[in-house]
This record gives C-alpha cells, structure tokens and sequence, in this order.
C-alpha cells in the first residue's frame, strides 16, 4: 500500500495536517508500554469536520481497497498498554484539538460511589480530547473545582487518554473513575458523524430509536442486546470497586432490571461504550465532566505496616470514615528509590535535592539500619473547613488505635504529608525517565509494565499478596519489582525493573501475567483497574470474561464498528503471540 498516494488524496481534504515522515512515524510508534508499532501515516486533525472527512475517506477508500485502512487515535501518548498504537493512520489530536471550551458553575446534585459519602457537582467543564488534564485543572481551579478522577500520571496525559482508558487515580476511592463524572461526550461514529451521548431516560431512549440516523440504530441494536441478555451481563460485571477490562456494558442500563427502566427508574447510558474502549468504537471530540469543590485542607494519617495481614483491617477501620485515599507503596519502592537518588539530583538540582532529602532523614536511617517498614499506607482526609477534617482524622486515629493496637501511626497535618506524595510520584517519574534513557541507549534496565493494573477486594489480600508476591520471586534474578497502588480499592502497580534486551525476558512476558492474572481471578479480581487492555491485555480478556462474555464483547465491536475501522486488534482480536510480535 503507498501512503503517500493516499497522503495525496487527504491533503486537499483536510485543514488539518497529515504527514508520512519517517521522524514523526517514529515517535507515534511508542508510548510508554513494552511495544512498538510503526504507524504508516500520522494525521493532526484541525477540527471535527477533519475527523469526519477522513472516516467517510477511509469507509470509501475500503470499500475499493483488499488492503483496509484503520483510524487509532491518540492523544499524550502515556498509557501503559500500548492502546494507542497501531499500524495504519493514527490521529493525533494534541496539536490542534486541545482547547478548554467550557467551564460553568452550578448546583447539579450529588452523587456518591461509596455509599453515603455523598459529594455535590458544583459545576460542568467541557475540553476537547488534545488538551493536557494540567491546563484543564488550572481552568477549572479558578472557578474552585476539580475533576477529581485524574490519574498519578496527570502531569503528563492528556484527556482524550483518561477517558479511553476510564482512568483513576489517588482519589479513586471517594470519587470513583472516569467514567463516573463523564456527563457527555461528543463522538464521531463509524457514519462519518458527530454525535454527542449523555444519560436518557427510558422515554428519552424511546425517542431517539425513533431517529433515522446510525446513532438511533446502534442504539436500538445496544439495548436489544442488553435486553436479551441482561443476567449474562450484570454476572460477569467485575467486583471490585475499579475496573478498565473490557467494555463497560453493565454499566450501560443503570437499574435493577429492563422492567424498572422502562417504569421510569434509571437511565441508558452510552458514553459508558466511550469510556473505557480505547478509541474502538468511535473517535472522541469532545468531553463535558462533571466538576466537584475542590477541598484544600488537608491531613494524612501514615501507617509503617509489617504483618500483611493488618492491611484489610487498616481499610474495613478507615472506610467507615469520609477520605479520600488510602494509599500504599512497599519497601522495595523506597529501596528503589534509594538506589536512583543520584537521578533526584540531576532532576531536582543540587539544593533541592539536599533539602527534598533533610525531610526523609528519618527514614533515610530506618533504610541504613534495616528498619523499613514492608508497606507504607497513606489515608488522607481533606475538606475546606480545616477544623471539621483534623476532627475527623483524629476519629480515624482513634479508631486505628482501638483496632490495630500494635499499627505505628501517626498524624501529619498540611504541607508536611507532601513529602510521602512526593517520594511516590517522584519515584515513578525517575523510574520512568530512566526506562526512556535506557531504550534509547538500547541497553540497561527499564521499567516493564506489563502486571500494572491488578485490583483485588482488600479482604483477601493476607491470602493474596504472598502468593503474589511467591509468583514475582521466581523471577526475581532477573525481574527487580515495587508494590505500589490504591489500597483502598486493592488496585496495585506491580511494575517490575528489567533489562528488556534479554530474550529470556522477553519470554517470561506471558508466562507471568499468566500466572498472576490467574491469581487475580481466583480472588474474584480484575486483570486491569484503570490502566485498560491494549496490546497486553486484550489476550487475556476471554481468561478474565468466558466464551460467553467475549462474543457480547465481539457483538459490541461489531455494532459500534462494522467495518473495523477503529483501532482494530484492541479489545477484540490481538493474541498472546501479538505480545511478542510487537515488543520493543
């Protein structure tokens, strides 16, 4: 196939840009997973009526063509599973597409995902998918709000990806994942049109099936589906309290069952077939979240955890209470970050560093003389009024105190919790960092996220997290691994340490995320919570959702995208043998 015959039938279509360049090919073919696709074309759309020429451009290009186009669209390009590479055309909507359009306040209710910690929507901000989640806060902060369900990575990504990837993070637990404060999204659809979806009511619903139009068809089609499979569907729905595997069909219809919807109870929900697919049924133009007060009084209660078992107990005493996270990360993460303290120098500076490092002296001395806690855990609490969340810290505390009488905690007020925040971000960013030096270089260790995203109930985890940790320790010559994660809703980041130019590395890809999405399941897990499928999951979904699941799943796909033309492979498609193939 000659892309630049087809670049030079886009050209004149589209205001915006579209370019074969070998440079720029390059630098869409990474993000920040294990693999490498090199694309064929990149297009820098300008604006919705770009995105729209090049669907009908690529539906009639294939319809003349035994070689097919695909779209995969992408945005910051820092997701872990290697989503948003493909080969084909991949649109890149960062360049131009990357405009706040819109913040407004008001009362809009509440809501809750944590039973009756409820809190209110103050406001909507609309975005479209290029723009960076930091701009986007900046504009919302003026107005003393937030979207709350950033990722740790928010700093570096951009909203086109939290969204496909229904991404989560610190704050997951009060306030949930993307898709909980996704009021609508504006799409373009396999037609070649733009259309925006939000919650209906089931007369709402009825009327647009009504519609002539492809939105109306895949609409009655979605529902027929749901319908006649209703228990099918809210069986297989994930039990924890974060998941990204999948498509997020059980959250399509919220009620009880189809006879209480259409008596008026609940809504049909279509953005929840956006959030979450990972570019796969339709190319996001625009995004309107829902925005709550932002809370900036804030304490934290640190816990040094050395018998695992206290961990359930930590999160049954503290989630009886209002926080906003529960937090933890393991020895090795401190030991890790020990070991790349040079780095903080280089990244931070000389003076910086020295007073970043005076704030951990005490456990600088706990690492010298083999005192590190196995786990440290983090619960934060934050509200505007400075004295109602020390009140409620203390509770907390006592409650720990009363428990766990022999859990070493303390309370630490304001700016002095930063430090444990910043150890846990900055270590990830260094290990980063490193990781992009060393595939540069092509040689050395990096970071191989590949059993990133596993989330379990916090209940099992004294069961769980040896015979987790039984699995890495095989491994552990060659794989150097930290626990890290939301413990709250028992969402850790296992991001293993290794040097990825080994064959034998290489090999054990799947033999371990066989092995550690088996223990996931046997639990009652997920194999991702919020970092989604890709390239490294999508393999292991019939593993995680049975025959039965997979075909609502492929039923989906082939509603949304008859033709495949939408990221193809992802979701549905990709295998175990696509990992290796496209490792870099």
């Amino acid at each position: 196939m000659n892309y630049n015959n087809i670049k030079e039938q886009l050209t004149p279509i589209l205001d915006g840009d579209v370019t074969t360049d070998s440079a720029e090919l390059t630098s869409h073919s990474t993000d920040w997973s294990l693999f490498k696709i090199m694309p064929d074309m990149v297009v820098y759309p300008k604006h919705v009526e770009d995105l729209k020429r090049l669907v009908v451009f690529v539906n009639e290009y294939n319809q003349q063509s035994k070689q097919p186009l695909s779209i995969t669209a992408r945005a910051a390009g820092s997701g872990m599973s290697g989503g948003s590479l493909n080969h084909s055309i991949i649109v890149d909507v960062t360049r131009y597409m990357n405009n706040v359009i819109n913040i407004e306040t008001g009362d809009f209710g509440i809501q809750s995902v944590r039973g009756t910690f409820a809190y209110p929507i103050t406001g909507h901000g609309t975005v479209q998918p290029g723009s960076m989640y930091i701009p986007f806060e900046e504009k919302t902060m003026k107005h003393n709000m937030l979207m709350p369900t950033f990722p740790a990575s928010r700093k570096l990504c951009a909203i086109g990806g939290m969204v496909a990837n229904n991404g989560a993070g610190e704050k997951s637990l009060k306030y949930g994942q993307n898709k909980d404060f996704v009021k609508s999204v504006k799409v373009v659809l396999a037609d070649g049109n733009e259309y925006e979806l939000q919650a209906l009511n089931y007369l709402e619903l009825q009327q647009l099936l009504t519609e002539n139009n492809f939105l109306g068809k895949i609409a009655t089609e979605i529902y027929e589906l749901i319908k006649k499979n209703f228990d099918l569907i809210q069986s297989k729905k994930p039990i924890t309290s974060k998941n990204s595997a999948g498509y997020l069909i059980w959250d399509v219809l919220q009620a009880d069952s189809i006879e209480s919807f259409e008596q008026g109870q609940g809504v049909f929900d279509m953005t929840k077939l956006i959030v979450g697919a990972q570019g796969t049924t339709g190319v996001i133009t625009e995004v309107t979240y829902k925005l709550t007060r932002h809370e900036d009084k804030e304490e934290m209660i640190v816990s040094f955890v050395n018998d695992i078992h206290q961990l359930p107990k930590i999160v049954e005493v503290l989630k009886k209470h209002d926080l906003d996270t529960i937090e933890l990360y393991d020895d090795n993460t401190f030991k890790i970050g020990v070991k790349f303290f040079s780095d903080f120098i280089k990244d931070k500076g000389f003076f910086q560093a020295i007073k970043y490092s005076i704030r951990f002296l005490p456990e600088f001395w706990m690492a010298i003389t083999g005192g590190v806690p196995k786990f440290i855990v983090l619960a934060e609490s934050a509200d505007n009024n400075a004295e109602k969340v020390h009140q409620e810290v203390l509770a907390e505390f006592e409650d720990l105190k009363k428990e766990i009488p022999k859990l070493k905690s303390f309370v630490v007020k304001g700016k002095k919790s930063q430090k444990y925040w910043d150890f846990r971000h900055d270590s990830f960013k260094l290990l980063t960092e490193h990781s992009i030096k060393s595939r540069s270089a092509g040689s050395g260790t990096r970071t191989a996220p590949f059993i990133d995203d596993i989330a379990v109930n916090p209940e099992y985890l004294p069961e769980y997290i040896p015979r987790l940790v039984e699995i890495l320790d095989e491994y552990k010559d060659e794989f150097m691994y930290t626990i890290a994660g939301h413990l709250g809703n028992g969402n850790f980041h296992i991001i293993p340490l290794a040097d990825m130019n080994k064959q034998q590395n290489k090999d054990h890809i799947v033999e371990i995320s066989e092995k550690v999405y088996a223990l996931a399941l046997e639990y009652k897990g997920t194999i991702t919570a919020e970092h989604n499928d890709g390239i490294v999951r999508t393999p292991f979904l019939p593993q995680m959702f049975g025959a039965d699941m997979m075909n609502i799943f492929k039923e989906i796909k082939k509603i949304m995208d008859p033709k495949n033309i939408f990221n193809p492979g992802k979701k549905i498609g990709l295998t175990k043998k696509d990992i290796h193939k496209y490792l870099a």
